[in-house]
């Protein structure tokens, strides 16, 4: 006969997920349970019905919002963008000598490519990666015209990272952690499809306050604590840790951040 009453291992196992998403999905949502002295258990028609009664446009319309504000900029967002950070973010991982010509990057939030397109003389292989079509139509276009031919481009969703584990030396994400809502699960994935000894190259806005630029910019964080950004990135295991602050503009600075996967002496 068929459990009807589950524990948590077995909840989790019916939603396919791990215990540890289980767990958050409780802290999170109603879902229907009781707890019984320290054990905590679920009918599985309950959650089945609640399942059946979820509606993902309560997840992703904040997403989707953001997905579609830059499909709509993709042909002006060079003009938007520049009027925030310069190619002072290029010159960074270009001086910092990390960059191999036998190196596979990955550029998270590419964008139109503005970083991807100004390292790729440096390296074998840059995989863009943006939530954008559009964007990546533009990527497309300036490096056709740029002559450069080892840019791949990938569409995903937000916080998705479709490569394999331990695939790529270098992740650049600029610009790109203040649009993220958990930006914590997305560099989780960074350290998974780093190899060994690669390096995380992070540029974030600093803390800032101004409402109305957040919310004209779609973004979710008023800039990024590097403090508590740090104490992720020991977390998830990242190692060497430097931050070095930039100037931008007067009322929005900007940091760059390298860590590495391993500890390095």
């Amino acid at each position: 006969m068929e459990k009807e009453i589950l524990n948590m291992e077995e909840a989790a196992n019916l939603f396919g997920v791990s215990m540890k998403t289980f767990i958050k999905l409780l802290k999170e949502e109603n879902v229907p349970a009781r707890k019984i002295g320290r054990e905590w258990r679920f009918s599985k028609r309950a959650l089945i019905d609640w399942l059946s009664r979820g509606n993902s446009k309560d997840y992703s319309s904040s997403e989707q919002d953001t997905r579609q504000y830059f499909e709509q900029v993709a042909g002006k967002w060079e003009e938007i963008s520049s009027q925030y950070y310069d190619s002072s973010i290029i010159n960074k991982i270009i001086d910092s000598g990390f960059l191999k010509d036998n190196m596979t990057v990955l550029d998270y939030g590419a964008g139109d490519g503005f970083i991807a397109r100004g390292i790729a003389p440096y390296a074998r292989k840059i995989i863009a990666i943006d939530t954008s079509g559009s964007m990546l139509d533009e990527l497309e276009r300036k490096a056709k015209s740029q002559g450069i031919a080892n840019i791949l481009t990938f569409e995903c969703d937000i916080n998705e990272v479709p490569l394999r584990s331990a695939s790529v030396d270098l992740v650049c994400a600029s610009m790109i952690l203040h649009h993220i809502e958990e930006p914590r699960e997305l560099i989780a994935e960074f350290h998974r499809v780093l190899k060994p000894e690669g390096i995380l190259f992070i540029a974030d806005f600093l803390p800032y306050e101004d409402e109305a630029f957040k919310n004209n910019m779609h973004d979710f964080h008023m800039g990024l604590d590097p403090v508590a950004l740090e104490k992720w990135l020991i977390d998830i295991g990242f190692y060497s840790i430097t931050i070095e602050s930039m100037s931008s503009r007067p009322d929005k600075n900007i940091f760059v951040l390298t860590a590495n996967k391993v500890y390095a002496e």
